[in-house]
């Protein structure tokens, strides 16, 4: 009797752990756009995604470097990871904090990520041969009326179109990322993987730094008058060691201990915490952007459970691959084929 009630006791003790990690990482993912907003004051876009590569990539490898003897990389993989750094990562963590710079309000490039999973759906049929169910077909065609409402919200605002297409472009980036780490690199340990991401995408990022005239050039450069270098300077360690160091380990946890579809979860909340982080900070929310984010939200939630009832207890003990981003687009495809890839 006393052995049940602490095998109950253990149980819940883990699910609230699980849950509160859960809160935490949506939390802290949901607010990086504020604060790579808040960064760019004193930082260029470059300088914003190098900060968050390399301290993200130092907190990481100091758990690798505990676990060394257990996971160990090839160099024909580590040639296959930098080079999906540089557009899956690399790309995305410089054009984010450009476009937050322009001064359009941070919440609304933070719904763009929430595409992330319908983009997925879509480069995975050249790319892994996985041919969307008809459920996702539709997911993705509502998802994609959505992101026409958002860009039409983003015209309304005066954005100009180089500034949206850049904006669509990280949600691609993600999804190619994540699909070429399921087709080519799922045999590598989740750790040793994200590790070497962030710190072959710092990598790509360390002779633009080094050349000042190439982000002038690109039109990639710094503020001309740097401001609030506290608050950007914080900001900028948040982003890098708690959101893409510390949150991308929890969130490996997350998926071992209750399996991906529960930690896909986060995609919700994500987005909303943008919105909201928005609201707080005086921003505008449109009626269009409220009705668009909604609309993804469900798709993406469409998709998500298509297979759901058919998850295998094997499936939910799977290893997680991503591409570290704010949106873990690599667990909510509803998709039992593309799971499968997670298993190591």
């Amino acid at each position: 009797m006393a052995i049940a009630a602490s095998a109950v006791i253990i149980h819940f003790r883990s699910l609230a752990v699980s849950h509160l990690a859960f809160l935490f990482i949506g939390c802290v993912w949901g607010a990086s756009f504020i604060l790579m907003e808040r960064a760019t004051h004193a930082f260029g876009p470059v300088g914003v995604g190098l900060g968050r590569l390399a301290s993200g990539a130092a907190v990481l490898a100091v758990v690798w470097w505990h676990e060394r003897h257990k996971h160990r990389v090839s160099l024909a993989d580590g040639l296959r990871i930098a080079g999906i750094a540089l557009v899956g990562t690399a790309m995305p963590y410089v054009i984010q904090p450009y476009c937050l710079a322009q001064g359009f309000g941070h919440s609304y490039f933070g719904m763009m990520v929430a595409f992330t999973p319908l983009a997925t759906i879509l480069v995975s049929v050249p790319m892994l041969g996985v041919w969307p169910t008809i459920r996702q077909v539709v997911g993705v065609l509502g998802g994609f009326v959505c992101m026409l409402f958002l860009l039409e919200d983003g015209s309304q605002r005066g954005m100009p179109p180089r500034l949206l297409l850049l904006a669509v472009t990280v949600p691609l980036s993600y999804a190619l990322g994540n699909t070429y780490l399921k087709w080519k690199l799922s045999h590598v340990h989740s750790v040793p993987l994200t590790t070497l991401l962030l710190a072959t995408a710092a990598a790509w990022l360390v002779p633009v730094v080094l050349l000042p005239s190439v982000p002038v050039r690109l039109g990639l450069a710094g503020p001309t008058e740097p401001h609030d270098w506290p608050v950007a300077l914080g900001a900028l360690l948040l982003l890098g060691v708690v959101g893409t160091g510390v949150a991308i380990l929890l969130f490996i946890d997350l998926v071992k201990q209750r399996g991906p579809l529960f930690a896909g979860m986060v995609t919700y909340v994500v987005p909303v915490l943008a919105m909201m982080w928005g609201a707080i900070d005086g921003e505008t929310i449109t009626g269009r952007q409220a009705v668009a984010i909604a609309g993804v939200l469900a798709m993406i939630a469409l998709v998500q459970f298509t297979k759901a009832a058919a998850t295998t207890l094997e499936s939910e003990q799977a290893e997680p691959h991503f591409c570290p981003s704010e949106n873990p687009a690599d667990t909510p495809l509803g998709s039992v084929a593309l799971e499968k890839d997670f298993r190591e």
